[in-house]
């Protein structure tokens, strides 16, 4: 029998990583970051030094990009972004990458050549789908669809701590001012804006432990939906 398609959206630092990862490991279900490979298209727009504010030469970018994506289930399950053979995956959280992303994001050439390329990767089903977009555009007919929500302090703190753990270190200020941006581009954007589809089940992660979101997620998942 196929498993189910789990759909995750959600503002910047709500959890949606750890959620999946562990919602994943549990079920064993296969996990994606999205926003990886829109992470990617930057990395490789910085290593070429294209201009990112034409959409023409983004659009050509998406075209020739050599991107694969190869699924980690142990220790824990992962994904790694292979771009020209060389995995990249552990360069794609820079300030400079986090500038620049929410323009690739915003580009509708982009968005609908990896919209695609994560359709085609969940038809195999039993997927862990983590994004901005993926109840509403992505797997519209995903079985469980979730968006997580968090106070914007709650999820600098977080970040902060992710940022520091990789030796990147930003005040708190400093990355609430990132995800506070980052929170209005990605709702405003005409193209594949953040939304809370009607069917989702929406969840406040502040305050809630992993264990705690996990165990409601895996609860629609065994009843096959929301």
């Amino acid at each position: 029998m196929k498993k189910a398609n789990v759909a995750i959206d959600g503002f910047a630092g709500s959890g949606k990583t750890t959620v999946a990862v562990e919602l994943a490991r549990r079920l064993e279900l296969v996990y994606l970051d999205t926003g990886l490979m829109y992470r990617s298209v930057a990395f490789e727009c910085l290593r070429e030094g294209l201009d990112a504010s034409q959409d023409e030469v983004l659009a050509d970018l998406v075209r020739r990009f050599d991107l694969q994506v190869e699924v980690v289930a142990q220790p824990h399950p992962t994904c790694r972004m292979i771009l020209n053979n060389q995995d990249v995956t552990d360069e794609l959280h820079d300030p400079r990458i986090n500038a620049l992303v929410p323009r690739v994001a915003s580009c509708s050439a982009v968005r609908r050549e990896l919209v695609c390329r994560q359709q085609a990767f969940a038809q195999r089903g039993g997927v862990v789908m983590v994004g901005r977009d993926i109840a509403s555009v992505v797997l519209p007919d995903a079985e469980v669809k979730i968006f997580l929500a968090a106070d914007l302090k709650e999820r600098a703190r977080r970040r902060a701590l992710e940022l520091a753990a990789k030796g990147k270190h930003l005040s708190q200020e400093e990355v609430e001012a990132e995800l506070s941006e980052r929170d209005r581009i990605d709702s405003e954007r005409a193209d594949s804006p953040l939304v809370c589809v009607a069917e989702a089940r929406q969840l406040d992660t502040t305050g809630l432990s992993v264990q705690e979101i996990v165990d409601e997620i895996a609860g629609m998942v065994r009843c096959g939906s929301v």
